[in-house]
C-alpha cells in the first residue's frame, strides 16, 4: 500500500492543473498547493468526526495519531524541571492530547524505559498533592501538569538525570504539522477526493502557454490586436 503524504498530493494537483507537465515559470507554488490540500483534509477529518463521531458521543476525532518525538531536552526550573513540546498537540477532554513521556537516564543510550512514563496530572492538581503527606512526593514516581506549550514536573529531573532526554507521544491532527514526507492519516479513496477539491479551485485559473511569440496572448493563445491589425 502506498504511502499518502502532503507532497505527493501536492504534486499531483499541481500536475493535473498544470494539464500534465508542470511549467517551470508556472505561476503556483508547491506551497501555495500544500496549503490547499492541507485546508481540504482537515475539512475531511472535521466533517467526518462531527457527522460521524460526535452523534455517538466519540470525544477523540477521527484522524488523530500519535507521533512519537525523541531527544527532548529538559532544564532545571525553579527547583522542579521544564520541557517544551516539540509541536502543538490537539485538544482533548483531560489534557489527552500529551498522550505519554518517556525519560531516557542512561547515557549509553539503551533506550526509553516505555514502561516507566511520567503520571499525568491536570492543572492545579500538582498544589493539591503537595498538600496531602501520603502522596506529595507520588510514592516516588515523577509528575508533569502541562502549561500551554511547556510540560513542568514535580521535580529537578536534571539535577537527578544530567544526561536525560525525553521522548513524547503526542497526537495531532492538524495537516500543517506534517512534514512533507509524513504519512498522512487519510483513507486512500480520501486522497482522490483531495486532489478534485483542489483542481476545482485552480481550474478555472487560465495557466500560461509559455510561448515565445510576442503576437499571441500567452494566456488563451489567441492573436494579439496588433496582429490582428496586420491581417
Amino acid at each position: 500500500m502506498s504511502v499518502v503524504t502532503i507532497y505527493r498530493l501536492a504534486e499531483s494537483c499541481l500536475s493535473l492543473i498544470e494539464g500534465g507537465d508542470i511549467a517551470e515559470g508556472s505561476s503556483l507554488s508547491y506551497n501555495e498547493i500544500k496549503i490547499a490540500c492541507g485546508n481540504v483534509i482537515n475539512q475531511l477529518l472535521k466533517t467526518e468526526y462531527f457527522s460521524i463521531n460526535g452523534k455517538m458521543g466519540e470525544v477523540i476525532p477521527n484522524g488523530t495519531t500519535l507521533g512519537l518525538y525523541e531527544g527532548i531536552d529538559v532544564v532545571s526550573y525553579n527547583g522542579k524541571s521544564k520541557a517544551t513540546l516539540p509541536i502543538k498537540p490537539i485538544k482533548l477532554p483531560r489534557n489527552m492530547g500529551i498522550w505519554a513521556i518517556y525519560a531516557k537516564y542512561d547515557p549509553n543510550d539503551i533506550g526509553y524505559e516505555l514502561d516507566k512514563e511520567f503520571i499525568p496530572l491536570q492543572m492545579g492538581q500538582g498544589g493539591l498533592i503537595k498538600s496531602q503527606p501520603l502522596l506529595n512526593d507520588l510514592m516516588g514516581q515523577v509528575g508533569y501538569e502541562n502549561f500551554g506549550m511547556d510540560v513542568i514536573f514535580t521535580k529537578d529531573l536534571k539535577t537527578l538525570f544530567p544526561n536525560i532526554k525525553l521522548a513524547m507521544r503526542l497526537a495531532i491532527m492538524d495537516i500543517s504539522m506534517y512534514g512533507d514526507y509524513d504519512p498522512l492519516p487519510i483513507l486512500p479513496e480520501q486522497e482522490w477526493q483531495v486532489i478534485q477539491e483542489v483542481y476545482k479551485l485552480y481550474s478555472t485559473q487560465a495557466i500560461p502557454d509559455k510561448l515565445v511569440d510576442p503576437t499571441v496572448d500567452e494566456s488563451k493563445g489567441v492573436p494579439t490586436n496588433q496582429q490582428k491589425a496586420n491581417q
